[in-house]
């Protein structure tokens, strides 16, 4: 495999995993996303254990495969339903034990949503390109649209690889770095830690603990990547 071509499965590994993690903490769980998680087609669950160095991210990703293998002798419809006051207590503040799943409630003075990280996190998202019209569900800086931002970013430097515009690329490369080392990487491991503490069921203990690491890592290896661009 040419040089190119291993830079681009690294990017689109990466928008692939930002995305699951995305999606986990977007919405509760449907039936038809258990199913698939099920049968295999997760791009998370995938990836062999034995394949994976780090010992903490290995066991996030035990934890979550350990679940979802449970399931095999369940009822997907009642699992469903576990999750979904799951994710309720965890992210709709039904128990009130973990802060809102946004940068402002980690991150500001008195731990409010929609404060001063909100507006720093909105200033990325459009000097990055993103639609300024956009009509967030959440606010700009949920961990789900923070997630999603960084998928963005590894499928546009990704097409700029592509059409050999190395240029491009970096520039994309470069705002990855910035979000994770300004935004993403601040607050992610207080906010895996909530859940962990709070959390009941195996599922969102794994989604935590892989988003933390995988966060870490990605954030400790842009330069090994933005290098890597420059030698192509």
């Amino acid at each position: 495999m040419e040089a190119k071509d291993q830079y681009l499965a690294v990017m689109n590994n990466r928008r692939a995993i930002y995305s699951f993690l995305s999606r986990m903490y977007e919405k509760e769980i449907t039936t038809d996303l258990l199913k698939e998680m099920v049968n295999g087609k997760s791009p998370i669950l995938r990836v062999g254990l034995q394949e994976v160095p780090d010992k903490e991210l290995r066991e996030g990703l035990k934890t979550l495969s350990g679940y979802v293998k449970g399931l095999k002798e369940r009822d997907l419809e009642q699992a469903r339903l576990e999750l979904a006051v799951e994710y309720a207590n965890l992210f709709l503040g039904v128990k009130g034990k973990v802060p809102h799943p946004s940068e402002s409630a980690y991150r500001s003075k008195d731990h409010l949503i929609m404060q001063e990280p909100m507006d720093k996190v909105l200033r990325a998202y459009w000097d990055a390109g993103v639609d300024k019209e956009k009509k967030f569900k959440e606010p700009a800086d949920h961990i789900a649209d923070e997630l999603q931002f960084m998928a963005y970013l590894c499928r546009k430097t990704a097409e700029a690889l592509e059409k050999n515009e190395k240029d491009e690329a970096k520039k994309y490369l470069k705002i990855q770095k910035d979000f994770l080392k300004k935004h993403l990487s601040l607050w992610v491991s207080p906010f895996a830690k909530d859940i962990l503490e709070t959390a009941e069921v195996d599922f969102y203990k794994g989604v935590a603990i892989i988003t933390k690491r995988f966060v870490e890592l990605d954030n400790s290896m842009m330069d090994d990547l933005l290098r890597a661009v420059e030698e192509l």
